[in-house]
């Protein structure tokens, strides 16, 4: 696999989270998690490192998890 995964959304309240898994050139997966408010456009948004993982699988579930604690803890 080349490249970032296809996104997945999750929506709570006021605001979306978006993450994606981006391959790296050595092999790992880049989990990435992006907040912004509902009403605000893509470019709005605010990029939080969810970390590196040795699959694509951990990366997705670090993904999951970070974005959680963003809008749990409301990190925007």
């Amino acid at each position: 696999m080349d490249g970032q995964t296809s996104g997945r959304t999750l929506k709570s309240g006021s605001h979306i989270v978006r993450m994606a898994v981006a391959e790296q050139p050595d092999g790992t997966y880049e989990a990435q998690v992006y907040v912004r408010l509902v009403r605000e456009p893509e470019v709005a948004e605010t990029y939080i490192p969810a970390g590196i993982f040795p699959t694509v699988e951990a990366a997705w579930e670090g993904a999951r998890q970070r974005a959680a604690r963003a809008l749990g803890e409301h990190e925007f």
